[in-house]
């Protein structure tokens, strides 16, 4: 079931791509064919989905919570690289695509999958959870005159690929995924159908989201973020100057600097110094800008939180400020895989994987999982595009003057949806002059 939502323009993009690649495998001890006189195991109960009503606020603030917690270990994890560099990346998409595999996962993987998200089936329905991914993903998508937003999955399957009824109506139920025959012995055909398609989901943003594709791949999940739209504020081009940014105490490069004068949402930390500002775009979507003083970023860094950010916004003035910001274009791309594992997500990525779900047997791995993003800050406002990868394959401020804020030094971005309290995107602007 397509979802066509129409767009006109487009700030922060992201996708991930997931990628079954199956080889058969037989799971020692596991005799699934031959359980219940010699029928297959029977299907769990159809989970149901969320009824209107259903999902209370302090429910989805739970949920927005948990996902808030997972952006910052994920941070953490790919800033652990002692090699300073820029970082960018949507944490919405890669928990979105995870938790759409949770539907076909079972048994020890799928209690995985939850825990590295963050989730707690002790604390939390699993109806809820994917209650909550439909209603992130259904608010996202409505359409406006000025942001344009945009998520969605889609399954590119191998034609002869028996997928469960219960996984099929799941996936697009909760997470409105459109499913699409592939011929993956044909891998270069294959390649160009997902580019193609994720091409137009992007506006052209990423047209190389797969390459070198296994010709045993099965299936490949493809969620894609497509994020656009104008600051509230725009700065003027004819007040942007060359100047210099400091990357560190040794480096300076030349930047295209912005600047506006006018009331923001801002604050200054005394203990761990930095700077916050909240720079709103068109409509419910903000960025807020986290700018540490000179050697203090790793100290903020460790700080950095759930509890932390829902600080800001009580202790914010809303008053006159000069607001420097470069232009800047970077990228990241990282292994989901990698970073996974290290959050205790490991059955579903060998052959100890059970997403017996998504066919019935157990003979599915996850093989690779990647996640591309770029991010395009300029006058009139933000642009920014993820793609992430996973192939599965068969088991085998002052009042008077008013403050300067300045950023000439790294800094973060997060990107925000304000009634949802969601993260979009997070970025670390280490060197603005290298994509």
């Amino acid at each position: 079931m397509p979802l066509t939502i129409p767009m006109k323009f487009t700030l922060c993009l992201s996708l991930l791509l997931t990628g079954l690649q199956v080889h058969c495998h037989h799971v020692p001890g596991h005799h699934e064919e031959l359980e219940h006189n010699g029928e297959p195991n029977p299907p769990e109960p159809q989970q149901q989905p969320l009824e209107e009503g259903q999902g209370t606020e302090p429910t989805r603030l739970k949920i927005s919570k948990i996902n808030a917690d997972f952006l910052f270990r994920l941070y953490n994890l790919i800033t652990s690289d002692p090699v300073p560099k820029n970082v960018f990346f949507s944490p919405l998409s890669i928990t979105t695509a995870f938790a759409l595999l949770t539907l076909g996962a079972k048994n020890e993987t799928h209690h995985q999958i939850f825990n590295g998200l963050g989730f707690s089936l002790s604390d939390i329905e699993e109806s809820e959870i994917h209650g909550a991914f439909k209603r992130i993903i259904h608010t996202l998508n409505q359409p406006n005159n000025v942001t344009q937003m945009n998520i969605g999955n889609a399954l590119f399957m191998e034609e002869t690929l028996p997928l469960q009824p219960k996984f099929q109506n799941d996936v697009i139920t909760f997470y409105e995924a459109e499913g699409i025959p592939t011929n993956f012995k044909n891998s270069t055909a294959a390649e160009d159908d997902i580019n193609n398609h994720v091409k137009n989901k992007t506006n052209g943003k990423i047209t190389e989201a797969v390459q070198g594709l296994d010709p045993n791949t099965l299936m490949v999940l493809v969620n894609y973020v497509y994020f656009k739209a104008p600051w509230k504020n725009p700065f003027d081009p004819e007040l942007t100057r060359e100047t210099d940014f400091f990357v560190d105490a040794t480096t300076t490069v030349k930047v295209n600097m912005m600047y506006r004068e006018g009331y923001y949402d801002y604050l200054y930390d005394d203990s761990l110094h930095y700077w916050v500002v909240r720079v709103p775009y068109n409509e419910e979507y903000s960025a807020w800008i986290i700018l540490p003083d000179q050697g203090k970023m790793k100290a903020v860094e460790d700080a950095l939180s759930t509890e932390l950010f829902l600080k800001w916004e009580p202790a914010m003035k809303h008053e006159e400020i000069q607001l420097y910001l470069p232009k800047f274009s970077i990228s990241g791309s990282y292994d989901v895989k990698d970073l996974m594992k290290k959050q205790g997500m490991n059955d579903v990525f060998d052959d100890r994987a059970d997403l017996s779900g998504i066919t019935g047997h157990r003979n599915l791995r996850v093989s690779k999982a990647v996640h591309k993003a770029e991010l395009d800050v300029q006058e009139g406002g933000t642009e920014a595009a993820a793609v992430t990868v996973l192939e599965f394959v068969y088991h085998s401020g002052r009042i008077f003057t008013p403050p300067v804020i300045k950023c000439n030094r790294p800094f973060l971005m997060l990107i925000t949806n304000e009634p949802l309290h969601h993260f979009i995107f997070m970025a670390k602007v280490m060197n603005p002059a290298v994509k």
